[in-house]
């Protein structure tokens, strides 16, 4: 029991800091003096760092022992935040959620990895990562509930704080309930591909986040963005090159897979990237305080539980694809739906739509995971589910930086909300078109 109650104690917390903090960001705007660009890398610096390292994280722990990884990760984590909670500007902030969005990305691999050695009978193994994914799905749609009443009677600091005593638990009980286990021989970590895979996802980031104030000509833009093209370009070719890589880019090569992670990136983009616009709308447009924010977010946190819980029973009873297909095309219909949204819009519209966001959310995430392993050998299966969570965290960095500039350019921030939800729900349904013409074909 201490062993589950670590890891996902871990993974919660490193997962709730993905969107614990947007319900923040007005506060911290405030307190700050910090731009729109700014609250932006607040969300990515996390983002970018744990999407960029993530691949990375399963390699060193595998290397140099899975529990003193994981601790590891859960004490830089944790000292992370507390300086986070003491940052005394936005730059200072932002450098502390990079620290915090490293030492995430070994927090999360390393708790599927001690929980699989911990598991190894296949019926219970796979009770516990059901219950593991549920925890993971309830965290990341937990956090305005939880950031909103901490934020206003607390202070937006007390949104890192939290992770003080919820670290100091993970690591006591870590200590004694892990085990420790590690295979070198099998183990490959790629610094070339992983410096590569920081420059051009922070690079392309920096250039869409900079636009929004800058311009697209501007000549940092223009520089940003081409450093972007030519580090991806190094980042595929080095990949290509390696035995073992730190992304599987030749199993790209199997359409079924590639539009699978596209899916799982579409999601990132526009659902994830959506939220944080949402959360600035219930308090920039509509004026609610923190809490109440919090608690108009109600709707679509219960509809995520609710649709999760649904979701593994349709899934393991009829397969992955319709479902995420089926999820997809509700996210991007919502997401167009929501351009419905004003100052005035009536409380009970917005929760509908909330509810039936959190719901297709889930309908389209969980299964994601499932598709990538189908569609895959069963060697590779591990390597795919890796793929697809860091494809969805690429995707989430990358709407946060484009979405947000588009508010940015606006002449009125609902004006910037609705372009931004246009573009989020177009891409989501081109994706999924996209991806149901390719796995119709590859059946």
């Amino acid at each position: 029991m201490a062993l589950l109650a670590t890891l996902f104690l871990g993974t919660f917390m490193a997962l709730l800091d993905v969107s614990i903090v947007t319900i923040a960001l007005p506060s911290m705007q405030r307190s700050l003096g910090a731009p729109l660009s700014q609250l932006q890398w607040i969300v990515d610096g996390y983002v970018i760092a744990l999407a960029a390292s993530m691949l990375t994280g399963g390699a060193l722990a595998d290397r140099h022992g899975r529990k003193r990884v994981f601790l590891l990760g859960l004490v830089v984590f944790t000292l992370a935040s507390a300086a986070c909670a003491f940052a005394g500007g936005a730059g200072w902030l932002i450098a502390a959620r990079v620290v915090q969005g490293a030492a995430a990305s070994v927090i999360t691999p390393g708790a599927m990895a001690l929980l699989a050695l911990a598991y190894p009978e296949p019926a219970r193994r796979a009770r516990v990562f059901g219950l593991w994914s549920t925890v993971a799905s309830l965290a990341f749609i937990a956090g305005p509930l939880v950031g909103g009443p901490l934020t206003e009677y607390l202070g937006w600091q007390s949104v890192f704080l939290i992770n003080l005593p919820l670290g100091a638990v993970a690591i006591a009980l870590g200590r004694r309930a892990l085990s420790e286990s590690a295979d070198p021989a099998h183990a490959s970590v790629d610094p070339a591909g992983q410096l590569l895979a920081v420059c051009w996802i922070g690079a392309l980031s920096f250039g869409c986040i900079e636009a929004g104030h800058l311009g697209w000509t501007a000549p940092v833009v223009l520089t940003a963005l081409t450093a972007a093209v030519v580090a991806f370009g190094a980042f595929v070719a080095v990949e290509l090159r390696r035995p073992r890589p730190m992304l599987p880019i030749r199993l790209f090569a199997r359409p079924e897979f590639g539009m699978v992670n596209l899916s799982s990136f579409a999601i990132g983009f526009g659902t994830f990237g959506s939220f944080f616009l949402l959360s600035l709308y219930l308090q920039t447009a509509r004026g609610a305080g923190p809490t109440e924010a919090g608690l108009q977010f109600l709707p679509y946190v219960l509809a995520s539980s609710l649709s999760a819980n649904i979701t593994g029973r349709v899934v393991a009873r009829h397969g992955p694809r319709v479902p995420m297909l089926t999820g997809c095309a509700a996210l991007a219909a919502t997401l167009l739906a929501l351009t419905a949204l004003g100052p005035g819009t009536p409380y009970f519209v917005v929760a509908i739509l909330f509810a039936v966001l959190g719901a297709a959310l889930m309908l389209a995430g969980l299964p994601v995971n499932t598709m990538a392993m189908h569609v895959v050998p069963k060697e590779r299966s591990g390597m795919a589910s890796a793929t697809v969570n860091a494809t969805r965290q690429t995707g989430t960095a990358l709407g946060v930086a484009l979405l947000g500039s588009l508010v940015a350019t606006a002449p009125g921030f609902t004006t910037g909300l609705h372009r931004g939800l246009v573009v989020a729900g177009a891409v989501t349904a081109v994706v999924t078109a996209l991806t149901a013409v390719t796995l119709r074909k590859a059946r």
